[in-house]
């Protein structure tokens, strides 16, 4: 076994090997299956980003989950928003258990020098919107490399041009898949925060529609979506000359979960339960959301979800639109027009 390190570190064993890693004031110590993390495990059951370490300005330490599959847990507790770290705490990864050791000296850790990666987080209400290209194994076996980074650069670069235009905080891509986050207002309703991210999914799912038509493809393009509502720890993961905002809670995995089970249920989008809760008592979404009880990968319990076709979603935007002399005692002029057809 290596030498024992005198400042904070984790514990591991890799391929029957006791490793020890420093955790060093301001820098990041990422745990997942890529290689170019700084604690690298084979394991199947760990995603490819899994889970970080960061010390924060104050000298304490902070484990957060990265949106992993199977996800992180502490003394047996799944991880679901940051959590401070102590001395002797057991973080179970897969198949493999990481022990945390702090630092023996007491001297106070130095705030992060300019320029070195940071971690910024406070807690928000925030709505997840994850949207996953159907079939995308099919398209990309079709289309030679080059043509299909021409397609997914196209969907990439319109999504993201909409989602900047309904407010979106925070933009994320992951090879076929799109994630975007918008914070909730203290100022206005929940349910009405809630318009940007239908706008911007409508839009989404015609301009996948478009791809068809705009690269002469031998099939249509689709799409399914999830969307969910929680608290979570948003902020900046990055540095003062790359910023990385992002947030972290089991709001923004189970949101992933929720596009997966669109498959199973045979419906376009499907949206978890306090999203609903916030729509529910809007007459605009009576009649369109079937409730179906999912189990989901990574839970024990089966979750509810409420899904809709996109018919139903063109119906619920329509509502929405709709002024109050309509009868719907609503108009939400968060939402621009013009949205696609899907």
């Amino acid at each position: 076994m290596s030498e024992t390190p005198s400042t904070a570190h984790l514990e591991v064993v890799i391929a029957s090997e006791a490793k020890n890693f420093r955790l060093d004031p301001g820098a990041i110590c990422q745990i997942g299956r890529d290689a170019q993390n700084t604690i690298v495990l084979a394991d199947n059951q760990v995603s490819r980003r899994h889970a970080m370490v960061q010390c924060g300005p104050a000298g304490e330490f902070f484990l957060a989950d990265l949106g992993s599959r199977n996800g992180t847990w502490v003394n047996q507790r799944r991880v679901t928003s940051l959590v401070a770290l102590r001395p002797g705490d057991r973080i179970t990864i897969g198949g493999a258990e990481i022990l945390f050791r702090g630092p023996d000296q007491e001297e106070p850790v130095q705030k992060t020098p300019q320029g070195e990666t940071i971690v910024d987080f406070a807690q928000r209400l925030i709505t997840v919107l994850v949207v996953d290209i159907r079939d995308f194994t099919g398209l990309s076996s079709r289309l030679p490399e080059a043509r299909l980074s021409e397609v997914i650069s196209a969907f990439i670069r319109e999504s993201g041009t909409v989602l900047a235009e309904q407010g979106a905080w925070a933009q994320k891509y992951s090879g076929d898949s799109v994630m975007a986050i918008w914070l909730h207002s203290d100022e206005t309703p929940a349910w009405r925060d809630l318009a940007p991210a239908f706008a911007a999914l409508k839009s989404i799912a015609g301009i996948a529609a478009g791809l068809e038509s705009a690269f002469g493809l031998d099939a249509p393009v689709r799409v399914g979506a999830g969307m969910n509502t929680g608290m979570a720890c948003v902020g900046n993961m990055g540095s003062d000359a790359a910023s990385d905002y992002t947030a972290l809670s089991d709001a923004v995995n189970l949101a992933f979960r929720l596009e997966s089970a669109t498959k199973e249920i045979g419906r376009d989008v499907a949206l978890g339960q306090r999203t609903y809760d916030f729509l529910a008592g809007q007459p605009a979404a009576s009649g369109l959301f079937e409730r179906h009880t999912v189990p989901l990968k990574g839970y024990r319990e089966p979750k509810p979800v409420f899904a809709a076709t996109w018919d139903g979603l063109t119906v619920l935007l329509e509502r929405l639109h709709r002024p109050p002399s309509a009868g719907r005692g609503q108009l939400l002029d968060t939402v621009s027009g013009g949205e696609a057809k899907a």
